[in-house]
């Protein structure tokens, strides 16, 4: 086993955050198969307040020091970590989640190599492709986000529609109140916000509500949408480019993106075939909970061992 540390750098964000949360999912990995994995934050006592779990937490603090053998794996967004640990003796490489965000963490005429980074595990087949094919980073791993086993403990459907406004509240807004208008007087609907809950709320929430629409823009991977599609929500809405990676047409209704109208009219249709409990509504839904059982921590935890021996330069273990 490698002696050394895998110290993951991540934000001290205190609101719910996907991104967050996946950086403990890989440490609770690395540590059950006998790495020093850590999640590193700035702020001393930091921890999210937001879910349980009980993995090691160092500080960026006057007590923080690097060994020889640490691997350093840094957010692709945070220009302050990538500038501070670039002269650092130390092996790094960037745990991209976001490809829109790449340039927060690049400044100008700054690059990866610039900064000493060795190579990038990213959460989605779409990052990855874009990192190889318009950075022409080749050394990248893609390591893809799992579904929390919460989401899979559904209770009876509420005819209700589930949604996070967070990144388009504007779009949130104009929706809701035309998809009212398209259904008046023939069926009422009531609209839950997810966003802002802790992860027992949202898992509460999306098990419990029959539709789902998905407002994800300028994604990496898009983690809301499918666990409402394996919590059996009807997921109607965009897919923020990142939702490429499993939104078919057999799995959901997927509309272009700023097509705010046909998003409506789609999300009326969908309400009727769940009132309906039309064959098409079932199948779709049917469709759904097998794309997000591929996306188990199971096979994440696979990938990420994949990943993490190929940075260290350790044989494969099949």
């Amino acid at each position: 086993m490698y002696p050394g540390r895998i110290l993951y750098l991540n934000h001290d964000n205190p609101n719910p955050s996907g991104g967050v949360r996946v950086v403990y999912d890989h440490v609770r990995h690395l540590m059950k198969n006998g790495y020093r994995a850590y999640v590193v934050h700035q702020n001393d006592g930091f921890r999210p307040a937001w879910f349980e779990e009980d993995v090691p937490v160092l500080y960026c603090n006057h007590q923080f020091r690097l060994q020889p053998d640490d691997l350093v794996i840094l957010p692709e967004d945070h220009s302050l970590f990538l500038e501070l640990f670039r002269s650092a003796p130390v092996r790094k490489i960037v745990f991209c989640q976001n490809h829109f965000y790449i340039f927060e963490g690049l400044h100008s005429h700054c690059s990866w190599e610039s900064l000493s980074i060795s190579g990038v595990m990213a959460c989605s087949n779409p990052v990855t492709d874009f990192i190889r094919t318009s950075l022409y980073f080749r050394n990248v791993e893609t390591v893809h986000n799992a579904i929390s086993p919460l989401f899979t403990e559904t209770s009876p459907k509420t005819f209700q529609v589930a949604y996070m406004p967070r990144k388009r509240p504007l779009e949130a807004q104009f929706i809701r109140n035309l998809c009212d208008r398209l259904l008046e007087p023939e069926y009422k609907i009531a609209w839950v916000a997810i966003d802002g809950m802790n992860q027992h709320a949202v898992a509460k929430t999306l098990g419990e509500s029959a539709l789902f629409l998905s407002l994800g823009r300028l994604e990496g991977f898009g983690l809301p949408p499918l666990e409402a599609m394996a919590s059996g929500c009807l997921v109607v809405g965009f897919t923020g480019f990142g939702g490429r990676e499993y939104a078919q047409a057999d799995n959901g209704l997927w509309c272009a993106e700023d097509d705010l109208v046909g998003c409506s009219n789609a999300l009326a249709g969908a309400v009727r075939m769940i009132r309906d409990q039309s064959p098409e509504g079932t199948r779709l839904i049917s469709n759904a909970l097998k794309t997000a059982a591929e996306y188990s921590p199971k096979r994440q935890e696979k990938e990420l061992l994949k990943a993490i021996r190929h940075f260290l330069g350790v044989p494969r273990e099949d």
